[in-house]
């Protein structure tokens, strides 16, 4: 979608509101059967079932222990990612930047501290913008002034997911009892903003009609210091300088969200930063994914062929976004770190 000042967002209530943005999070291959890619060098993603309270849960993705060997790996710029594989991507800072180690600590930012050689940015110099890996815990550091976007005034860094060959891809409501699920820690210590800049957390499912080719983003605010009243169900766009170009259908992680809910043990929506983790959990129901179709194809007629039966619709990415938006003029700094990432299926 458009930088954050020029966004056009079609609300719910036909109140104009949103100013954040969405990463393009890489280049999507729909439909493209990626049967080149090993099978070895995909993640592991467990289909156990467990019992959980009154309901079973079934595992889609758990996050990978990452060693301090692996980080090179796992911490990539702006090239394809292979399919079924965790990274966390810097996005906007330029296909040709190169990933440096550092040495000074971003962890007195991130409140993330890790062993030498799990750090990562795009300059060694001190306070730029770095990405910490260690074990199940990603420390993330933007400073919208150190460097600069490549394109535009948008910065995000991505851990992420990506299921790059479709018939590969998960179909949660396959079954229409099914809620899917995204759960982790997040804690956001630093939280600096000067002059039009935006800082903020969210989460990001996307999903593809299977029947149309029709893919959107159903995304959930969970940090931002514009306030709760900000963010009510929005229809808009990925419409930025490098977005997809896909609708967005967006809330804020609330009781008041008819697009999705918090699980039973989340913490929600803040506005404020935090320096203790808090368990986060965003689910989605077929129902609830239903009733953001049926807004979807309201607010943009032209979308009118896609499906409006959850069961067509494959997951084939998720992420959690940090993202800085800081036009010229403005600096907007951020640190947060998060642990545990899981993505599961609940049944009654």
């Amino acid at each position: 979608m458009k930088t954050a000042a020029t966004t056009t967002s079609i609300l719910a209530g036909g109140r104009i509101a949103l100013r954040g943005c969405l990463f393009l999070t890489a280049p999507l291959v729909i439909g493209k059967a990626v049967a080149q890619i090993p099978s070895a060098i995909r993640e592991a993603v467990a289909s156990d079932e467990k019992e959980v309270g009154s309901a079973t849960s079934t595992h889609i993705f758990r996050q990978p222990d990452i060693t301090a060997k692996d980080v090179d790996a796992r911490v990539i710029g702006e090239v394809q990612p292979q399919s079924e594989r965790f990274y966390v991507r810097l996005g906007n800072y330029g296909k040709a930047t190169p990933l440096v180690p550092q040495e000074w600590d971003a962890g007195r930012l991130t409140g993330l501290q890790v062993p030498d050689g799990c750090q990562r940015g795009l300059s060694p110099a001190a306070d730029t913008t770095a990405v910490q890996v260690h074990g199940r815990e990603i420390g993330i550091w933007i400073d919208s002034d150190h460097p600069r976007p490549s394109t535009g005034a948008l910065l995000p860094i991505t851990p992420a997911y990506w299921w790059l060959d479709t018939s590969r891809a998960p179909v949660p409501f396959k079954e229409a009892d099914r809620e899917l699920s995204m759960s982790f820690d997040l804690r956001v210590p630093t939280s600096l903003r000067e002059g039009e800049a935006e800082v903020y957390v969210t989460t990001n499912f996307l999903f593809h009609d299977a029947r149309s080719r029709q893919s959107l983003w159903l995304a959930a605010t969970l940090f931002d210091p514009r306030g709760e009243a900000s963010f009510p169900d929005t229809v808009h766009v990925d419409n930025w300088e490098g977005g997809t170009q896909l609708p967005i259908l967006f809330s804020a992680l609330n009781a008041k969200s008819r697009w999705l809910h918090p699980g039973p043990d989340s913490s929600l929506f803040t506005d404020k930063p935090f320096a203790d983790y808090r368990r986060i959990e965003v689910r989605v129901t077929a129902a609830e994914l239903r009733a953001a179709l049926v807004a979807m194809r309201k607010a943009m007629p032209k979308l009118a062929d896609a499906s409006n039966d959850p069961r067509d619709y494959q997951l084939v990415h998720f992420n959690i976004n940090p993202e800085v938006f800081a036009p010229t003029g403005s600096r907007g700094r951020l640190g947060l770190s998060i642990r545990d990432v899981r993505v599961e299926l609940f049944a009654p």
